[in-house]
């Protein structure tokens, strides 16, 4: 089943293709009446053939006569569509997408690609990530330098890998660090739009706004950020969000300790080292960014790719 809204798109769609195609079937049918005729044969042909079937005593001879006037009432069309420089495909609705007749469905059953295209577009459009984002629109030009070039472009292979199933090495997790302006963002971005467009529900969060939605929750008791049910969650600009007592470790500790306890994937980039995180988060955080098996780190190195 479709979601509502995007099925009631494609209804509306196919009836009006449908609806399209018979005003141009009428009007070539008051142009020329033979081929209205041509048209009732062929049905009637066609409905008839299952009752002679049913009381046949040869039923390949019946196949082969109702065949043959079929043939030739489809040859009889054929021409006169040419004669009059008709395309007969014209007659026929023009579906936005020709593999479902604008069903979403594949004649098989099975999901048509533009009602993948539908559900990752409202996915990527609720998840919060950059219209910008894609490993195919990695810009190596905007690197001066060689070396932090090929230590990026390894970062974005991993990141790569890790997006197609949400792990890397059997971590469920992704620790991107490094100073401002060597792409941590983007990264994280093209790992969420690469996760939409295989089927995963993604959300992403800056840490100030995860923070802050989570203290107007608390004051306004009512229910936090959607976090939970996410395939993927991503943090981006941990160490930026208020520090508030009582609140903000305990809040990230239990997201991550909660996310890793119930296999779910989780990607966070920070501008701080493992040190500043030591410091800043404590003992229980720092063990469970830094597990190995939990959690694979990437640092980048260089220039600021913005300046």
């Amino acid at each position: 089943m479709l979601p509502e809204d995007i099925q009631k798109q494609y209804d509306i769609s196919r009836k009006r293709a449908i609806d399209e195609a018979e005003k141009r079937k009428e009007m070539a049918y008051r142009a020329w009446p033979r081929l209205k005729e041509i048209d009732g044969e062929i049905r009637d042909i066609s409905f008839k053939l299952g009752i002679e079937l049913v009381n046949a005593k040869d039923r390949d001879a019946v196949r082969h006569r109702t065949a043959e006037k079929l043939e030739l009432l489809t040859r009889e069309r054929n021409e006169l569509l040419k004669q009059n420089k008709l395309d007969g495909s014209c007659l026929k609705p023009r579906y936005n997408c020709p593999k479902c007749g604008d069903t979403g469905f594949l004649p098989n059953g099975g999901l048509c690609p533009c009602a993948r295209m539908k559900l990752a577009g409202r996915r990527y459009a609720s998840s919060g990530i950059s219209e910008n984002a894609g490993f195919d629109r990695f810009d190596s030009s905007i690197f001066k330098d060689a070396e932090q070039l090929k230590r990026t472009q390894k970062a974005a292979k991993i990141c790569r890998e890790y997006a197609q199933s949400l792990e890397y090495n059997g971590a469920r997790g992704l620790l991107l660090m490094g100073e401002t302006g060597l792409g941590k963002t983007f990264l994280i971005d093209c790992i969420g739009r690469e996760a939409i467009e295989r089927g995963f529900g993604v959300k992403k969060y800056t840490a100030y706004n995860l923070i802050d939605a989570t203290l107007r929750a608390l004051r306004a008791r009512t229910a936090g950020p959607e976090i939970a049910e996410a395939d993927l969650l991503m943090i981006d600009d941990l160490g930026t969000e208020p520090m508030v007592p009582g609140i903000t470790i305990e809040t990230l500790f239990a997201l991550i300790n909660e996310r890793q306890f119930s296999g779910k994937a989780t990607v966070i980039a920070t501008n701080l080292t493992k040190n500043d995180i030591y410091e800043q988060y404590g003992e229980r955080i720092i063990s469970r960014l830094f597990a190995s098996r939990e959690f694979a780190a990437i640092t980048l190195k260089g220039n600021d790719l913005r300046v």
